[in-house]
């Protein structure tokens, strides 16, 4: 067979620690990891050449909620309520719940878009959307239940920063500190990979619980086909 026909069998090339998982549901984990990753790394540099050279500028200052890693935080909240929306559609367990949680998280991105930041009232509303979110992926696969847990670490230091150290929100430190720019740096990157994780984990999960019933399906019509033949 010539070299150089592709075999569909074969993982694509380009990003082998990503073609070698052949589970789609470790591959989506672990596209959603890399994003995360890089959108963090994006977030700090941008940091880091705002406070030097742009003196905080609205566009690239996290601390501004209309900033470009403000508002990709946000949008990576709603995709956490679309992905709960979509899950609850397509699955019957627990249908009424992914709704609710979707509705939840998307009063959360209004509430969070349209107001002050405040770490202390919205952390009985996050602690709900944690909870729920816990029960609902119990039966997930481990895999994808990692990335909730990693998630939910993530978001509880962001909610910790917010009321303690020096990018607190009641803070009285300046800005134009390097302590300052690296605690808000550690706690909006958290709080953007974590949004980010949870809707990588819920759009996972989903996937997990497909993977077996397919799986089945192919094997049940193998074994139609070798009758047949036979």
């Amino acid at each position: 067979m010539d070299q150089s026909t592709h075999d569909p069998r074969r993982p694509a090339a380009g990003w082998p620690f990503i073609s070698r998982a052949t589970d789609p549901m470790k591959r989506l984990i672990l596209i959603g990891i890399l994003a995360a990753v890089v959108m963090v790394a994006l977030h700090a540099v941008s940091q880091v050449i705002d406070f030097k050279l742009l003196n905080l500028s609205r566009a690239l200052n996290a601390d501004k909620r209309d900033s470009v890693f403000g508002l990709a935080s946000l949008f990576a909240q709603v995709a956490v309520a679309a992905a709960s929306v979509w899950r609850g559609r397509v699955t019957e367990r627990h249908r009424p719940a992914w709704f609710a949680l979707g509705a939840l998280v998307a009063a959360l991105v209004l509430v969070r878009g349209l107001t002050s930041f405040n770490a202390t009232a919205l952390a009985v509303p996050l602690v709900g959307v944690f909870g729920l979110l816990c029960w609902l992926t119990w039966r997930d696969p481990r895999a994808a239940r990692t990335v909730v847990w990693a998630g939910f670490v993530l978001m509880a230091a962001s909610l910790l920063l917010h009321k303690v150290g020096l990018a607190a929100d009641a803070s009285t430190a300046s800005d134009f500190t390097w302590g300052y720019q690296i605690t808000g740096i550690v706690k909006h990157g958290a709080e953007l990979a974590g949004w980010m994780l949870l809707a990588t984990a819920v759009l996972a999960g989903a996937i997990g619980h497909e993977a077996p019933a397919g799986r089945a399906d192919r094997v049940i019509a193998s074994a139609e086909l070798e009758s047949v033949a036979g």
